[in-house]
């Protein structure tokens, strides 16, 4: 579909109350799809690829949290769904998502927040504007010098080690292999990691708004554990039900699971995101 003028791969599955499911840094749609599967017998399921990222053609803008809480609404719209709507943002996406909520309270039904970015005091060290010349020419050397191709797939198993309850997937390793090795993927994926400290920066702003104040929606944060305890995740949980606290949320934990927790715990996530959809306003 062409949403803002960018030609967006969206998919829009089942009947029934709206979810959307936004993926993180970087997401695909294939991350969600056995957690899709299990929401789309009784919800309606909209999932989309940000510009760069998936199917969707690149754009040269840089990521914001009022634009990406923009292009979940113009999805929205795209789709002629004007009733509220659950929005689930992952990792960076919780930004997204909660400036969503925060800027279209009348079009959000709740919020779930699945091992979200928080940030409580975030800073710019270096000018952005330098890191994102930087992040065009190291994408540009990756593409040049074949490290991209070669190095594409490689990337995805270092930075995500979650695994489906049934075991790999040939289909999702398929597309692994196609949309990682894309000239515009590296770049688009540099270009949010570099926007993120502003988008912190930002949501804060926010939050600090009084017009920007969260309406009495139902709010889950859900954390991910591996289930072993280390100083990391110690620190990681208690980040996680700072925020529920703060948000005045509902704070859970899925485990045993990795970040991309909606790949290794689809089941008990469409669950957790289905009971805010019978959550009363």
């Amino acid at each position: 579909m062409t949403v803002g003028g960018i030609r967006l791969h969206v998919l829009v599955e089942g009947d029934g109350p709206v979810v959307v499911l936004c993926g993180g840094l970087a997401g695909n749609w294939f991350d969600w799809d056995d957690c899709a599967c299990h929401l789309s017998s009784d919800h309606t399921v909209v999932r989309f690829d940000r510009p760069g990222f998936g199917l969707s053609e690149p754009s040269t803008e840089v990521p914001s949290v009022h634009g990406e809480a923009q292009r979940i609404i113009d999805v929205l719209d795209a789709l002629e769904i004007s009733e509220p709507t659950v929005a689930v943002g992952h990792s960076i996406a919780g930004f997204y998502v909660e400036g969503f909520a925060r800027l279209f309270p009348d079009r959000a039904a709740g919020i779930l927040l699945l091992d979200s970015s928080a940030e409580k005091n975030p800073k710019r060290i270096i000018p952005r504007d330098i890191l994102l010349a930087a992040s065009h020419t190291i994408a540009t050397s990756f593409i040049t010098t074949g490290l991209q191709r070669l190095l594409g797939t490689t990337t995805r198993r270092i930075l995500n080690h979650s695994v489906p309850p049934d075991g790999p997937s040939d289909t999702m390793d398929d597309w692994v292999k196609r949309i990682y090795r894309e000239p515009h993927y590296l770049e688009a994926a540099l270009v949010e990691y570099v926007a993120y400290t502003d988008m912190a920066l930002e949501l804060n702003e926010l939050r600090e708004s009084e017009d920007q104040l969260l309406q009495d929606i139902p709010i889950s944060v859900v954390a991910a554990h591996t289930g072993r305890n280390t100083p990391w995740s110690v620190g990681w949980m208690a980040k996680q039900q700072r925020l529920a606290t703060y948000l005045g949320g509902r704070f859970h934990v899925l485990r045993p699971a990795h970040h991309h927790a909606m790949i290794d715990q689809p089941e008990e996530l469409a669950d957790l995101i289905s009971r805010l959809t019978q959550s009363d306003r």
